[in-house]
């Protein structure tokens, strides 16, 4: 078998880990205030009103989400807001600001900024939560909002009161969170070789053939997802595949595996090649035809153009100039879904 990596130099680059977590762009996080404790607050005399950009909407308050990085399956992570909530009895006034949602395996609370410091805020109780997808976002209902005996000790001594106590019911909480990036569970990406470049390889007596699980199908070649992450706006990052391409010629054999997109400002699509990573097709995406429905994600109109380094390598390869830097491979479809 004659490796192309022994050919060329190659460009060594191995995608990180994937991670479960993804950072989020924005959304609100809208707490609506238990009707009894509401009115409890407003008979003894203590007002509540959103600070900016906070704002009142559909009977509670929402607070603009403007980061944070959580499972977009379970919310479990960090939430970040801007704006927060001002309590105001007679002369004196506490202000509870940019608050941090963080839900873990075992317990959720909210905490807040009061002053210079940050306190827990609420203790969220997820026994009747329930996550639901919207799209690429995350939703999640049923948040019961309860005060945390750290907040009632220093509401009471700040209005020097025994009206506030741990446990007091604050209302409900529903997270919309959307997210910055997302992470892709699978699918595949289809290159459909361009007929010019079908006739150069039927000319020269190539046979191209998929490697498993890659395989023929929709007029091309199709190539499993195997994660990868994505900016949820631009689609820049990087998409891994399994399968691959041998390429083959009487007892000369190139096997291009394990390829991996890289949409960045140049980009590529590199394979392993003799256990090393070569750069072997420029992508254009200046035609980009790209779609979302619900949690598929389609970029079409990729078209495909051969490196100078994988020219020169298949030229040596298979003793002929036929293959040329800029030669068009064939139109990639990307067709994924997110978690």
């Amino acid at each position: 078998m004659l490796a192309l990596g022994a050919i060329v130099a190659v460009l060594l680059a191995l995608a990180p880990a994937a991670s479960a977590k993804v950072q989020l762009a924005g959304g609100s996080t809208t707490l609506k205030l238990a009707s009894g404790t509401a009115a409890v607050l407003q008979s003894n005399g203590v007002s509540l009103r959103p600070l900016n950009p906070s704002r009142v909407r559909g009977g509670g308050v929402a607070f603009p989400i403007i980061g944070g990085l959580i499972d977009s399956r379970s919310a479990a992570g960090r939430i970040e807001h801007s704006g927060g909530l001002v309590l105001r009895a007679g002369g004196t006034r506490v202000a509870l600001r940019n608050f941090r949602v963080h839900v873990g395996a075992r317990r959720a609370i909210l905490t807040a900024q009061v002053g210079k410091g940050r306190l827990t805020a609420l203790s969220l109780s997820l026994k009747n939560a329930k996550v639901l997808r919207n799209g690429l976002g995350t939703t999640v209902r049923g948040v019961q909002a309860l005060l945390s005996g750290e907040a009632a000790k220093a509401l009471n001594a700040a209005f020097q009161t025994k009206l506030f106590a741990r446990g007091l019911p604050i209302g409900k909480v529903t997270v919309r969170a959307t997210p910055a990036e997302v992470e892709l569970a699978g699918g595949a990406t289809t290159l459909a070789l361009d007929a010019g470049a079908a006739s150069a390889l039927a000319s020269l007596g190539v046979a191209a053939a998929p490697i498993d699980p890659a395989s023929a199908a929709n007029g091309g070649l199709s190539f499993p997802i195997t994660g990868g992450k994505l900016n949820a706006k631009s689609f820049a990052g990087s998409v891994p595949h399994s399968g691959g391409i041998r390429l083959s010629k009487g007892s000369t054999v190139v096997e291009l595996t394990s390829f991996t997109i890289n949409v960045d400002s140049d980009p590529d699509l590199t394979a392993l090649v003799g256990g090393q990573r070569v750069s072997i097709l420029n992508l254009d995406l200046s035609q980009l035809d790209a779609q979302v429905t619900g949690r598929r994600i389609t970029l079409g109109g990729v078209r495909a153009t051969l490196t100078a380094a994988a020219a020169q390598a298949l030229n040596g390869a298979f003793s002929t100039s036929a293959f040329t830097e800029g030669l068009l491979v064939g139109t990639a479809t990307v067709t994924a879904r997110a978690r």
